[in-house]
């Protein structure tokens, strides 16, 4: 998406999702699983081409719960084809509506989620609006299981750990406060099992 090349424009929502996901013992849809979707939309207004990127996000956050974020981010295209921000609306739940079923279909329920926005020329980011957001899909690719295995010694005891890893790309729509748009997007799934042994 266009946003990548904008990325530095959007710092606090990089930052906001700076800690990624995380291994942990995990069920689909539960605190070891991670699913991320996008959709972009762009028209023409006043001789510019504005477009909007929508990117949804659910994720753990490593304290054994999870968080969906969504990111609204606009940008104009000029007759020349440079690229000018416009705005970014951003936001995080503590909270993952997501389920992920037997054939690996993805839905997020209906979430709402506290926003704030940045604009351009502005200094500081403002608002307190509320989003609802879903999402529905169903896979694209064929699944990829990984399984890696690591093993760490700390004094007398030492860790094995077994983490299996299940991903696929989806595809499907995406609902922001009742407007329907097309989305792609993947998923992850992280079960992780240590065992210890001391001597």
């Amino acid at each position: 998406m266009h946003r990548l090349r904008l990325a530095a424009l959007a710092v606090p929502f990089a930052l906001l999702l700076a800690a990624g996901p995380v291994s942990a013992d995990t069920t689909p849809g539960g605190s070891g699983t991670s699913f991320s979707s996008g959709a972009e939309a762009c028209s023409t207004s006043g001789g510019r081409q504005v477009c909007t990127d929508t990117s949804l996000f659910v994720q753990p956050t490593g304290e054994g719960t999870s968080e969906t974020c969504l990111d609204v981010f606009k940008f104009s295209v000029g007759s020349n084809g440079r690229e000018s921000f416009v705005s970014d609306t951003f936001g995080c739940a503590p909270v993952a509506n997501l389920t992920i079923g037997a054939d690996y279909s993805v839905t997020v329920g209906s979430t709402t989620i506290p926003m704030q926005t940045c604009k351009a020329h502005q200094r500081q980011c403002s608002g307190a609006t509320n989003s609802t957001v879903s999402a529905n899909a169903t896979l694209t690719s064929p699944v990829s299981i990984t399984t890696s295995r690591s093993t760490t010694v700390s004094g007398s005891c030492t860790y094995k750990t077994t983490t299996n890893e299940t991903s696929g790309e989806v595809a499907g729509t995406l609902t922001v406060n009742g407007s329907v748009q097309s989305q792609q997007g993947g998923f992850d799934i992280f079960d992780s099992t240590t065992t210890v042994r001391c001597k």
